[in-house]
C-alpha cells in the first residue's frame, strides 16, 4: 500500500466549521517572525495563513488585544482577512482600526468593517500618516480568533542595491524541445532570446521526476535522501530544513511564489519562506493555467512596490494531459490527424471538459505519438508567450534588469523506453532539464557543457545575491563558472523515483556516464554514456565493467535512503484525489 504524509488540513482554507478557532490557530504551522513586530509585540506568533488560495505570512489577532505597529512608518501597506470559518459562528460584521497617539491625544487613522460577504479574500490596505506618532497600534472588535494580518511594509526608497531575481520553472519541460537546445520547431522564441542574452547549461540534471521531490532539492540545495522528501515514502519537508526563500528573505528580499500545479505545493511545506504564495490557479490546471498564473503575477507586482524581489513562477501547461489553447493546437500539427477514439484510460470523464489525450498505458501508434508531441510543443509555445508577457510587465513596473532563471522540475518521456511522461523511470529524457540564466553579470551567448545538478541552483542564487549560504546544502554554486573560473570539483548527480514501498530506482551520474539501478536488485542495471548516446539506447553494462564498479562505489546506502521513519498516512483528501488524478497515486 502506498503511504503518504500530508497536512491534516489547511487552517486558512475556505469552508468547514471548526468548533474552536483558537485551537486551530495554535496547532497550525508557524512562519519566521518579522523582527520589528516581534520586538513591539513580544511573544507574537507568525503563521502561514491561507485565504482564497493565497498564502501569506501573517499574525493571528488575539481578540480584545492590541497589536503594536512601527510608529516610524509614515506610509505603509499590509493585508488582512477574516477566516471564512469565523463567520460560520458569528454573523456580525467585524471592525478593524489603527489608532495613533500624538501630543494632541489619540486618533483613529484608519478603519474598515468586514461583513460575512467579504470573507474568503485578502484585503489590501494602505495607510498614510501626516506626522510621526508616539505610538501606533491596531485593534478590532472581533469576538474570536479569525482575524489575520500581514506585517506592514514601508514605502520603497530609491533603487535597491541588489537585483530582483526571477526563478521560472516550467513543469515537465524537455530541454531538447526548446529552440535554444536544438529543436527545429519554433516552440520557444522568447526563452531562446533569453538564452542568447545569457548562459545556457547543456547538461543539467534534476533530482527526481516527481515534482515535490524535485522542487525540494531545488529549494534546499540537497539531494533527495538528504532532505527526505521522497515520493512514495515521505512528502513533508522537515520543519528544521531551511529553504532558499527563507535565506533570501533574511537577506532583505521580498519573496513571492506563484504555482499553477493541480495539487498544492504548500501541502508539502514548499511555500516556506515566501511572504506571499499564490495557488489560486489550481482550478485552471486543465485549461488556461498559464494565463491565470501570469495575470496573478502581474497584479501582485503592480500592487507591491517593495524591492528587491525574489520571485518564483511555476508554469504547468506542459504537464500532461496536453491541451493548449485553440490558437496553439494547430501550430505544430500541420499534416497530422487528430486520432479518433479513446487514447488512454478515459480520464476525460473525471475532468469533464478537460484535456483528452492523457497518460497512455499502452504503446501509442506513430500517428498518436506525433499528435501528442505536436500538442506538447504547442503547450511550450503557450508557456513561452506567457513568460514573455510577465517579463514585459516586470519591466514596465520598473524591474528593468532582473536575473532570470529558466528551468524545469523534470523532462518528459515519449515512449523512448516504454513509458509516457515522467512517473516511472529515470532515463535522460526525463532527468535532463533546461537551465538558462540571463541578467546582470551573466555572460551572453555562453553554452556550458559542464554537468550541473538541480540542487546546485539554490547555492548559486544565494552566491549571486551575496546572501548567507544554506549550511546543510550539498549542492555547489556554479557562479565561478559564470565568472570564467575553472572548476576543480567533480559533481556527482543523484536521482530517485519510487515504484512501491521499499522499491525504488536510483540514478548515479558521473558525467557523461549514468548508471540506473533498482533496489531491490531484481531488475537489470543499465549503464550509458549520454555524450555518445543521449537517447540511452546502448547499455554498456557488459563492456564497461570498470566504470560500473566506480559508479557502484558512489551509490548511497539503502538504509540511508530509508533512514527517516515515514509518518502515518493521514492523507488530506483534496491532495490525495489530485495526485490520483495525475496518476502519481494509484
Amino acid at each position: 500500500m502506498i503511504l503518504f504524509f500530508f497536512f491534516l488540513a489547511a487552517l486558512f482554507s475556505c469552508g468547514g466549521q471548526p468548533k474552536d478557532l483558537g485551537a486551530r490557530v495554535s496547532n497550525e504551522p508557524q512562519d519566521d517572525p518579522e523582527l520589528t513586530l516581534l520586538r513591539l509585540n513580544p511573544g507574537v506568533r507568525f503563521h502561514r495563513a491561507r485565504i482564497a488560495g493565497q498564502i501569506r505570512r501573517a499574525i493571528p489577532y488575539t481578540p480584545g488585544d492590541k497589536l503594536n505597529l512601527d510608529p516610524a512608518l509614515l506610509k505603509f501597506k499590509f493585508c488582512f482577512g477574516i477566516l471564512p470559518e469565523y463567520f460560520s459562528q458569528y454573523q456580525e460584521p467585524v471592525a478593524v482600526k489603527i489608532s495613533a497617539r500624538t501630543g494632541q491625544g489619540e486618533e483613529v487613522v484608519w478603519s474598515q468593517s468586514i461583513s460575512p460577504q467579504d470573507a474568503c479574500a485578502w484585503m489590501p490596505v494602505e495607510v498614510k500618516l501626516s506626522k510621526k506618532p508616539e505610538s501606533l497600534w491596531l485593534s478590532s472588535d472581533v469576538r474570536d480568533y479569525g482575524l489575520v494580518l500581514t506585517p506592514a511594509i514601508g514605502s520603497a526608497r530609491g533603487k535597491p542595491a541588489k537585483p530582483t531575481i526571477v526563478f521560472i520553472l516550467v513543469d515537465a519541460l524537455r530541454a531538447d524541445h526548446l529552440g535554444a537546445y536544438g529543436c527545429a520547431r519554433n516552440t520557444s522564441p522568447n526563452i531562446d532570446a533569453l538564452a542568447r542574452s545569457g548562459t545556457l547549461f547543456l547538461n543539467a540534471q534534476t533530482a527526481s521526476p516527481f515534482t515535490v521531490t524535485s522542487l525540494t532539492s531545488f529549494f534546499t540545495g540537497m539531494s533527495p535522501w538528504e532532505h527526505k522528501v521522497i515520493f512514495n515514502y515521505n512528502l513533508i519537508l522537515g520543519e528544521n530544513v531551511v529553504t532558499l526563500a527563507q535565506k533570501m528573505r533574511e537577506d532583505g528580499y521580498s519573496t513571492a511564489g506563484f504555482s499553477g500545479t493541480y495539487f498544492h505545493l504548500s501541502d508539502f511545506g514548499l511555500d516556506r519562506g515566501f511572504d506571499f504564495f499564490d495557488e489560486s490557479c489550481a482550478h485552471r490546471f486543465f485549461s488556461g493555467d498559464a494565463e491565470c498564473l501570469s495575470a496573478n503575477i502581474i497584479s501582485w507586482v503592480e500592487q507591491n512596490p517593495q524591492r528587491p524581489l525574489f520571485l518564483y513562477f511555476h508554469f504547468t501547461p506542459t504537464h500532461a494531459p496536453y491541451n493548449p489553447p485553440d490558437q496553439y493546437k494547430s501550430l505544430f500539427s500541420q499534416g497530422l490527424f487528430k486520432p479518433e477514439g479513446e487514447v488512454g484510460q478515459g480520464d476525460i470523464e473525471r475532468f469533464s471538459s478537460s484535456r483528452k489525450w492523457y497518460q497512455l498505458r499502452r504503446a501509442p501508434t506513430q500517428d498518436e505519438l506525433a499528435w501528442l508531441i505536436s500538442q506538447y510543443d504547442g503547450e511550450i509555445r503557450y508557456a513561452d508567450d506567457q513568460i514573455a508577457r510577465v517579463l514585459k510587465k516586470l519591466k514596465a513596473a520598473g524591474i528593468s534588469d532582473p536575473l532570470v532563471i529558466i528551468t524545469a522540475d523534470h523532462g518528459e518521456g515519449f515512449y523512448e523506453h516504454g513509458f509516457m511522461e515522467h512517473s516511472e523511470e529515470l532515463h535522460w529524457e526525463v532527468m535532463r532539464i533546461p537551465l538558462i540564466i540571463s541578467g546582470p553579470g551573466i555572460p551572453a551567448g555562453q553554452r556550458f557543457k559542464t554537468f550541473v545538478r538541480s540542487y546546485d541552483l539554490a547555492p548559486s542564487i544565494l552566491d549571486y545575491a551575496g546572501a548567507t549560504a544554506l549550511a546543510a546544502a550539498s549542492g555547489l554554486s556554479f557562479r565561478p563558472l559564470l565568472r570564467g573560473q575553472r572548476e576543480d570539483i567533480e559533481r556527482i548527480g543523484y536521482g530517485i523515483i519510487y515504484e512501491a514501498r521499499n522499491r525504488y530506482q536510483i540514478s548515479i551520474t558521473r558525467y557523461p556516464c549514468r548508471l540506473l539501478a533498482w533496489e531491490p536488485g531484481d531488475k537489470n542495471m543499465e549503464l550509458f554514456n549520454v555524450e555518445a548516446d543521449p537517447g540511452e539506447q546502448n547499455n554498456l553494462l557488459s563492456v564497461q565493467p570498470e566504470i560500473l564498479k566506480q559508479l557502484l562505489k558512489l551509490a548511497p546506502n539503502h538504509k540511508l535512503i530509508l533512514s527517516q521513519k515515514p509518518a502515518p498516512s493521514c492523507g488530506q483528501k483534496r491532495t490525495r484525489d489530485r495526485l490520483k488524478a495525475l496518476h502519481y497515486l494509484k
